[in-house]
């Protein structure tokens, strides 16, 4: 069997040369630490520092400080595992805040810690206040998941109402402009192993007269438009984060995510389908967005086969097993995008 169609790929944007400190209990380098005081009144002191997570390295630390009048404090040192994603957050957040945005601001950076380049550049963010609706969600009721899917549409609203606003701004021109027959064109582009399997070539063939037909107006995308990235407290929406991925594209292409990654439960909980009646679209109009999102992470994340034995990052399932359901939502598309 050959080598290339076991490969198991890896994004060209994902940061693979950092590694993590050997005591993840003290995530901190001594230019950190000083990173992280910079931001604050001098006298304050780091009282712990917490790793956001364990996989996805690196990712933001949670570091609380005490601040000189003994009152505490939280602050995020922002890493990301997306080569530049930091710097191109740091960029646009002033601009979103000035849109009227609930998102973090940039307190420090970005910088780059000289005894570990290999990690990117970092800000120091507030922490805006509220929860995310990742976590809460594992335990929330049916209505609780119903009434969380309406403040998360209206963030994606927010999101994609600054739109206007961005594109009139002089940071419009470094932002990438993805319409569907550009994705799908970046899709031919990457090559591999993928292109030859017959479900791809069946895809590209229906898939390239119906996105050149469909000319929607782009709209800003954070890029990420999952549970974990909005958050709330009480009966309102408080914050947006995560905007590493920047872009002007389609505006219903990203909740195709919410499919293919099962976000759960707020995928099951019908959110796709809420967002598709929000905006007057049908199942018809959204399967080549799904369509080319299942093409793109089948191309960057699955080996052609294989994978039974390996897991993704999170434990959740094998690639075996994601890649079949992802190709099982790649056939759904196609039958209703089929005359």
């Amino acid at each position: 069997m050959s080598d290339e169609l076991t490969r198991i790929p890896v994004p060209s944007d994902i940061n693979t040369a950092w590694k993590p400190p050997t005591d993840l209990s003290k995530p901190l380098t001594p230019f950190q630490e000083a990173f992280v005081l910079s931001a604050c009144p001098e006298g304050t002191r780091i009282i712990q520092a917490r790793l956001h997570r364990t996989v996805q390295l690196p990712c933001p630390i949670w570091v609380d400080v005490s601040l000189p009048n003994r009152e505490a404090c939280r602050l995020i040192l922002r890493m990301n595992y997306i080569l530049g994603g930091v710097e191109k957050e740091a960029a646009i957040l002033p601009l979103l805040a000035l849109a009227g945005l609930p998102v973090p601001t940039v307190l420090a950076g970005p910088a780059i810690d000289p005894a570990q380049p290999e990690a990117g550049a970092m800000t120091i963010l507030n922490v805006l206040p509220g929860q995310s609706f990742l976590e809460w969600g594992l335990t929330a009721t049916p209505e609780q998941i119903q009434w969380a899917i309406g403040l998360i549409l209206q963030g994606i609203d927010l999101i994609h109402g600054v739109t206007t606003f961005l594109q009139h701004s002089p940071i419009a021109q470094q932002l990438p402009r993805r319409t569907l027959s550009s994705e799908l064109q970046a899709i031919l582009a990457r090559g591999g192993p993928w292109l030859s399997e017959a479900v791809f070539e069946q895809a590209i063939e229906v898939l390239e007269p119906i996105v050149s037909k469909i000319e929607t107006p782009l709209a800003f995308s954070s890029g990420d438009y999952n549970q974990g990235n909005f958050l709330f407290e009480g009966e309102r929406l408080t914050g947006i984060i995560d905007f590493s991925l920047p872009c002007f594209e389609d505006p219903h292409i990203g909740m195709a995510m919410y499919l293919i990654y099962c976000w759960s439960p707020y995928d099951q909980a019908g959110i796709v389908e809420r967002y598709l009646k929000r905006q007057h679209l049908t199942l018809a109009n959204f399967a080549p967005r799904l369509a080319l999102r299942c093409l793109r992470t089948l191309q960057e994340q699955f080996p052609v086969v294989g994978g039974e034995d390996v897991c993704d990052e999170w434990n959740f399932e094998t690639l075996a097993a994601a890649r079949q359901r992802v190709s099982g939502l790649l056939k759904r598309a196609m039958d209703i995008m089929r005359p």
